[in-house]
């Protein structure tokens, strides 16, 4: 007689701490779900975009050391055509390998008249490529230094649109190099 009493005084009690909080999970992540979500998909949003920047700088880096080891390139610089061609079949390279350079663009292209190829003095001071010549200090110091400068552009959107938080954006990588 007290065992059936008994029973019945722990499952009313087991009903009773248990039947409050069912379904409380499910609310919990019902509300919390949506931020995680949006907070993982910025976490990878966030590292496509570094992924790509680090891409574009090494690519950037790339051209500009084929530039200066590059013995057409040394020789007569961006107005050597082989030079040039060296340039374009290293980025198509370099494109088709990496597929987030895919969309990017590169100068110096074919367009010798940029000012991705500049020339100085030692003492920093800006000369023509082709006509210009330096004295400078004593005894004068008549080197012209060339320098390439490579510089790439790339759109990035965002893997998933945040509403106006969010819009495609554009990377820039530059570097600059001395090849003679």
């Amino acid at each position: 007689m007290i065992l059936p009493m008994v029973e019945r005084l722990v499952g009313s009690l087991d009903r009773f701490c248990r039947g409050g909080n069912t379904g409380a999970a499910a609310v919990e992540l019902a509300i919390t779900a949506p931020f995680m979500i949006v907070l993982a998909l910025g976490i990878a949003d966030y590292g496509n975009l570094m992924n790509a920047s680090a891409s574009l700088e090494g690519a950037t880096r790339a051209v500009a050391e084929y530039a200066r080891d590059s013995p057409e390139c040394a020789a007569g610089g961006l107005s050597s055509s082989s030079c040039i061609t060296g340039i374009k079949n290293l980025v198509s390279t370099l494109q088709t390998n990496n597929s987030s350079l895919s969309s990017a663009t590169f100068t110096p292209s074919a367009a010798l008249s940029t000012a991705a190829n500049y020339c100085t003095c030692t003492d920093g001071t800006v000369v023509s490529c082709s006509t210009g010549t330096c004295s400078v200090g004593t005894p004068p110091d008549t080197r012209v230094l060339q320098y390439i400068r490579v510089t790439a552009t790339q759109n990035i959107s965002p893997l998933v649109s945040y509403g106006t938080y969010t819009s495609a954006t554009s990377l820039n990588a530059q570097t600059t190099t001395r090849i003679q």
